[in-house]
């Protein structure tokens, strides 16, 4: 019983950090955009860097819901027995 609310805790607290590190990165993304708002237009400084800025928030994104994924994943595996058999329809 104790190892599933650390558990959950555990996730909870994964879950809210990842979420706060997406929003510093729109921040950081925000800022970054505002920088480059001031090089020329076909500057390779500011392709450079909202490419990285694009990649790195992308980034954080997919691993954000990877995670939430998983635990949902997790979370109803650990609810029900999972049978692995070769008929598709006994699995269901």
């Amino acid at each position: 019983m104790f190892q599933l609310l650390g558990a959950a805790s555990a996730s909870g607290y994964i879950i809210t950090a990842l979420f706060l590190l997406v929003a510093v990165g729109r921040l950081a993304r925000n800022a970054l955009h505002k920088f480059t708002a001031r090089l020329p237009k076909r500057s390779a400084v500011k392709h450079y860097a909202t490419a990285a800025a694009s990649m790195v928030f992308f980034c954080l994104l997919v691993v954000r819901m990877c995670f939430i994924a998983t635990v949902i994943i997790d979370c109803a595996i650990q609810g029900d027995k999972v049978e692995i058999s070769g008929d598709p329809e006994s699995q269901f």
